[in-house]
């Protein structure tokens, strides 16, 4: 599997929903009313989006990594491998926690426009005329085109190459051509915002969960612990990326493995 590195690891985000079996159900027409047979039909609730189950197998290997410091195992490969897990792992972490997307340098200027890559999903980070920093997914709402393909520099708006509808870069939805669409119906065709956006010493953080737990409250203490080193003024110097033929897991413990820095560099 490949996984993209820079500043934060890009995977493939499967999606699952897992789907409420209900009867089908006949309904007939009497006076205005929906019917079911003889009864007014109650109306069904919508299927609620759910996490993917977790795979057997990763559920009986799992308590060997969980358990003390002392008596834990290093991870069983299928960990690594196993596609079901794979699946499951990318929607429970990418899917609904908070992830490192760019440094808030890439996005300092108006007009700066940076595209990154999340598994399948694809999102849009701009900073409008204001400064403000925004996320929205890569998907014109006209026909589902992608509407930015790479980062850029100086923009004035976003325009989706299948249509020509074009966006600004606070994701409103400024003209649809040839058609001419009245302001209020523009008003609800705006680009898709990433539900959580915040930042953290220089870094633009993501989360796709509706509604999620502010960042702060899911750092922890982290946050006090790393205040003395006042990140957010850190200078941003360049990035690199890597495709690695391996799975994402592999790269973040060798960044933390300090083991192996005088043998290896």
């Amino acid at each position: 599997m490949l996984s993209k590195v820079s500043i934060s690891v890009s995977s493939t985000l499967a999606r699952r929903v897992v789907c409420h079996e209900t009867k089908a159900l006949r309904p007939l027409i009497r006076l205005g009313q929906r019917y079911c047979g003889d009864a007014p039909c109650v109306p069904q609730p919508k299927p609620q989006r759910m996490l993917p189950f977790l795979p057997p197998l990763v559920e009986e290997l799992a308590p060997a990594t969980a358990a003390p410091i002392e008596k834990a195992k290093a991870l069983h490969p299928a960990f690594y491998c196993d596609n079901q897990y794979v699946q499951a792992e990318r929607e429970r972490i990418f899917g609904t926690q908070w992830f490192a997307a760019c440094h808030t340098a890439e996005l300092s200027k108006p007009g700066d426009v940076k595209v990154i890559e999340v598994g399948t999903n694809s999102i849009i980070l701009t900073c409008d005329k204001s400064g403000k920093i925004h996320a929205f997914y890569n998907v014109c709402r006209h026909r589902g085109a992608k509407v930015c393909s790479s980062d850029q520099t100086g923009c004035k708006q976003l325009v989706c190459p299948y249509h020509w509808w074009s966006y600004r870069l606070d994701g409103s939805l400024k003209s649809t051509p040839p058609a001419a669409t009245p302001q209020e119906r523009k008003s609800e065709l705006g680009l898709q915002p990433v539900p959580g956006l915040e930042t953290f010493a220089g870094v633009v953080f993501l989360n796709q969960s509706p509604n999620p737990t502010p960042l702060k409250e899911y750092l922890g203490d982290f946050t006090e612990k790393v205040k003395r080193y006042d990140l957010d003024n850190l200078e941003f110097s360049g990035k690199k990326e890597y495709n690695i033929k391996g799975d994402w897991k592999l790269i973040a413990e060798n960044f933390v493995d300090f083991y192996h820095i005088n043998a290896v560099h």
